[in-house]
């Protein structure tokens, strides 16, 4: 099954005063955080999850994106983009 949706990275969020000043960024931590978090709404138990193949292809800086999620029984497939371009791929497995 695979799920789209949108994650809003606030640029108001006080984390990206220390998380290059002038340039933000989004963490890393943050963006597989919204990806385990959507996979818990899909019924996937994130909580002893193995991180494989994360792939930061761009810096994301704030703002909203589209993703998918392709849930399999014992992994999620995970895919960040904007417009035709892959930002972030990866895979939260059990």
């Amino acid at each position: 099954m695979q799920t789209k949706g949108t994650f809003y990275f606030d640029p108001a969020d006080r984390i990206y005063e220390d998380h290059f000043p002038g340039n933000p960024v989004v963490p890393g931590s943050l963006i597989v955080h919204a990806f385990s978090e959507a996979g818990k709404k899909l019924g996937f138990a994130t909580n002893h999850c193995t991180i494989e193949n994360f792939r930061f292809r761009e810096f994301v800086s704030p703002g909203e994106y589209p993703f998918s999620i392709e849930l399999l029984p014992d992994r999620l497939k995970c895919r960040l983009y904007q417009e035709d371009k892959t930002l972030v791929t990866g895979v939260l497995k059990r």
